[in-house]
């Protein structure tokens, strides 16, 4: 003969009251949806991540730790060749007295030219990797990867062979370039 557990008297456990029966299901209804909402903002983000990365390739590097995010440029105001200039943008670096200076010609990533200032050890330096891969402006926040972080001294770069003649002080730092590589003699950044 078999047993009815639910029936009134014929087993330890009582049958869930209808209330009750609704608010498990409801529970578990609302739980199937929560793992629908988040296995759909799951998906999102990985798409986004896959087309983002066609264009701008740093960001997967980013997303998997091998590369750095300086942030937005600091408000510093930049002089080339004794004019203002607003495409130099100057970013801080992880390091202290550090900052690097993006130089896109006319907004244009095409053109992106990064440099290096160290103030510490007094020297100033292009990175050896200068790829979009390495190097990338997005939304205004510079991408460096962990090739884009190795630079070399002016002195010593190939057709730059010229001393910077860096000076500074805390408020401002100064110095030439030479102008048949980028078209710019002289920097002049002014920090905020």
């Amino acid at each position: 003969m078999i047993c009815n557990r639910y029936r009134a008297g014929g087993g330890s456990q009582a049958a869930p009251a209808p209330a009750e029966r609704s608010t498990i299901v409801a529970n578990f209804m609302t739980l199937r949806n929560l793992l629908k909402v988040v296995f759909a903002l799951l998906i999102f983000f990985v798409v986004a991540v896959g087309l983002t990365s066609i264009e701008h390739p740093i960001i997967l590097k980013w997303v998997t730790g091998s590369a750095r995010h300086h942030g937005r440029p600091i408000p510093a105001t930049v002089y080339a060749n004794g004019q203002l200039n607003d495409h130099i943008k100057v970013f801080y670096t992880d390091e202290e007295n550090e900052y690097l200076l993006c130089l896109a010609a006319n907004n244009s990533l095409e053109s992106l030219e990064i440099i290096l200032l160290d103030l510490a050890d007094k020297w100033i330096g292009r990175p050896v990797a200068t790829s979009k891969n390495d190097y990338d402006l997005i939304a205004g926040h510079l991408f460096q990867s962990e090739a884009g972080e190795h630079f070399s001294p002016f002195e010593d770069t190939k057709g730059f062979n010229a001393d910077p003649q860096l000076t500074f002080t805390a408020r401002q730092i100064k110095f030439n370039m030479p102008p048949d590589k980028l078209g710019i003699d002289s920097i002049r950044i002014i920090l905020p």
